[in-house]
């Protein structure tokens, strides 16, 4: 048993050597994650929304400047909606955003530019 875990585990370093030589491009996004929002639900869970943003790299300097919150109301199927508004400074050409609650398995990604605000719209089934 241990020679078969060795031998998988040989295959599979041997793998990512080789899937790993080809050319990275770091030189195009870059991305950050803003300190996650912690949201009540309506059954009275406690979930945290994680926000993350990628721009070029050129724009990298206008990241510290990203803000965001949420705000929870109940929905009529006994779940939770969490609205979450991502403010982008003005200098990002075009931001990829993405929003999830990790403990439910939501997510949803949205675009915008820089001086606006991206809304993404989660919903959290009922706990």
């Amino acid at each position: 048993m241990k020679a078969r875990t060795l031998m998988t585990g040989i295959l599979a370093s041997g793998a990512l050597v080789i899937g790993g030589a080809g050319s990275a491009a770091a030189n195009i996004a870059w991305c950050t994650s803003d300190p996650p929002v912690h949201v009540d639900t309506v059954s009275g869970a406690k979930v945290t929304v994680n926000t993350s943003v990628t721009v070029a790299k050129s724009e990298t300097t206008y990241l510290n400047d990203v803000t965001s919150d949420a705000v929870a109301t109940a929905n009529g199927a006994g779940g939770t909606n969490i609205t979450v508004n991502v403010y982008l400074p003005a200098g990002i050409s075009t931001a990829t955003v993405v929003g999830e609650v990790k403990r439910y398995h939501v997510s949803t990604t949205a675009a915008g530019q820089g001086g606006r605000v991206v809304t993404l719209y989660l919903t959290v089934p009922a706990a």
